[in-house]
Order: structure tokens, then sequence, then C-alpha cells
């Protein structure tokens, strides 16, 4: 009889051990983050676009300052520009579309948009790309996707201009993540490497959307009982510099820098090993983590 030698394990240098470290990572760099945003808005930096700017400037400076360090090596085939812009727009747009479609419909079919990223993905993949998916993944999915449905949408509210929002965001979602693995594959970059990229993009696009929606008050329920405005990013600023918000705010701000790095790191670099199913698998496990954290961290007043 000849002996079966026992299958190799995946060490961390390997394709197989990256993308796990990367998954372990992206679960609790998340999760983090989600907790961290949290404490941030609760304590009235309510703006989603001008922390988002904040974090892609982070991203900036840090990879400016590796690159100067002769830490960090640019990729060798230079990415071209309109695919840079392409490739950060989709991941901008796919967070304001997101945080639109929550505050227009309720959380239920919030999470029912999330849960429809996975198949648009398949959709996209199979028809613009040709990249199929046999039939054991798609009936693991179904399960899959059936069990989070089933544990996190309950209330589903839907509104017209809420629903067109919500397909905005899956698709602008499906794209960007599809885009950071083929852009990685086409151009022979990491996973780091495609960051640095589109970061400088992603924070001009960003910044656009903050001057425009967050930073002036734009209807009468932004103003207060003077009819002055007070919320905004430039009234938050003001009231910062008086001394009226709570202590440790910018240090807060920063937190959520360092893991948004850490977070598109790991997203970037798991994609990048492995594909955007993929990586929206890992996704469902965060949100279950999420639920779990803000039960823990975040307790409503009738539970304590």
């Amino acid at each position: 009889a000849v002996a079966r030698s026992a299958p190799a394990r995946p060490t961390l240098g390997s394709p197989m051990g990256a993308a796990t470290w990367y998954a372990i990572g992206n679960v609790l760099s998340s999760v983090a983050i989600v907790l961290v945003n949290k404490r941030v808005f609760a304590a009235g930096f309510h703006f989603p676009f001008t922390l988002s700017f904040f974090h892609f400037c982070f991203t900036v400076v840090f990879y400016r300052l590796l690159l100067a360090c002769n830490l960090f090596e640019l990729p060798s085939s230079p990415m071209p520009e309109a695919d840079k812009f392409k490739v950060a727009f989709a991941g901008v747009a796919s967070i304001g579309f997101m945080n639109v479609s929550l505050s227009l419909n309720s959380v239920g079919f919030y999470q029912v948009t999330k849960l429809t990223i996975v198949p648009v993905t398949l959709l996209i993949n199979f028809y613009m790309y040709t990249v199929s998916t046999t039939h054991k993944v798609k009936l693991s999915l179904l399960i899959l996707l059936a069990g989070v449905g089933i544990a996190t949408v309950s209330d589903v509210d839907l509104r017209p201009l809420g629903l067109a929002f919500g397909v905005l965001a899956v698709l602008s979602t499906a794209m960007f993540q599809i885009w950071q693995g083929t852009k990685q594959k086409e151009y022979g970059m990491s996973g780091t490497q495609l960051q640095y990229s589109v970061s400088f993009y992603q924070a001009l696009s960003s910044c656009g959307l903050s001057l425009a929606v967050e930073s002036f008050c734009l209807a009468p329920q932004q103003l207060d009982g003077r009819g002055e405005c007070s919320d905004s990013t430039m009234a938050f600023l003001s009231q910062w510099r008086a001394g009226r918000v709570p202590d440790g705010i910018v240090g807060t701000i920063l937190a959520t820098c360092f893991l948004a790095l850490l977070v598109n790191w790991c997203s970037f670099g798991l994609i990048g090993k492995t594909s955007p199913i993929t990586f929206q698998v890992v996704g469902h496990a965060k949100t279950c983590l999420v639920l779990i954290g803000g039960d823990v961290f975040f307790p409503l007043a009738g539970d304590a």
C-alpha cells in the first residue's frame, strides 16, 4: 500500500495563509471601526463623508511617509489616472449611497440591500468578466444569505426614492469590490499598492461630497431656535473651538483613521488574494459580530 502524505497546511507566506490573516484582520478592524465610529457620531460629529475624507487624507499621508522612508514600493506598471478615479469614485459612491439608503429606508431594507450584493456580484462577474461559480458554491451562498437574512432583517419599509438609492448602493459596492480584484491582476500590483494609487482620488471625491452635503445647513431642521446653523461640520468646528464638545473627540477621530487604514489594507489584500464573493462572506460574519458588539458596548436603556 502506498502511504498518502497529509495535505500541506497553509503557511503565513502562502496565498491561503495570507488570505486567512487578511480575513481575520478585516473582521476585527471592521468591527472595531464601526464601534469607534459610533462613539464619534454619539459625540455629535455625525458627518460620514467628512469622516471618510479624514480617513483617506490620513491614508495618503501615511503612504507618502512610507515612500519617503523607502518602506514602500510603487507598482511597476503605473495605473492610468482614469482607472484610479473610476475605482476611487466607486468606493466613495458606495459609502455615500449606502448611507443615504439607510437614512431613507428602514434598517431591515438596508440589510436586504447588503444581502443582494452577493448575487449582483455573481451576475456582473458572469456577464461582464465571464467568471462563473459552481452550483455547490451558489447553494452554500444561498444558505448563508438566508440565515443572515433571518437573523438580521426585521421590518422592511420601502420608499421609491429609497429603492433607487438602494439599487445605486448595491451596484457601486459590487463594482468597487470587483475592480479591487481585477485591477490588482491587470496591473500586477498588491492590495497595498492599489490602495495607495486610489487614495488621493478618494480623498478628493469625499472632500467634494463633504463640502456639498455636510459643511453647511441646507434644510430648516438644521437650524437652531435662533435661526443659526447648528448641524454642519462648520458649526461643529465652531463648537469645538469654544470647548463645547466632549473631551477626546479629536483623539477618537484619529483612532478611526488608523482603523480605516487597517480596514482598507485588509479589504484590498483579501479581495486580491481571493474574490469579492469571499469578501462578502467574511462581511456577513462582521455583521453578526457588530450586532453582538453593539449589544455589549451600547446596550439599550431597557436592557440595563
